[in-house]
């Protein structure tokens, strides 16, 4: 998991409601939280400021999301 998608779910929206936010695609939406699509800067930006937070605290310094590593 991502933060992005960890953000996204603890602030209860779905993909869709991103993407219609962001005017973009719910299928990108979902590539770039399981890294399977690297987001342009605008695009991050884009991401950042729907969920309310900064683009520093999502991706890491080459522009992917960051990871979540779990816990046990």
């Amino acid at each position: 998991m991502t933060l992005l998608e960890l953000k996204r779910r603890e602030i209860g929206l779905k993909q869709i409601e991103v993407a219609a936010q962001i005017g973009m695609n719910k299928s990108l939406v979902s590539q770039v939280e399981r890294l399977h699509r690297k987001p342009w800067p605008k695009l991050r930006v884009k991401l950042a400021e729907a969920l309310g937070t900064h683009e520093g605290k999502l991706f890491d310094d080459d522009g992917w999301p960051k990871k979540i590593t779990a816990k046990m």
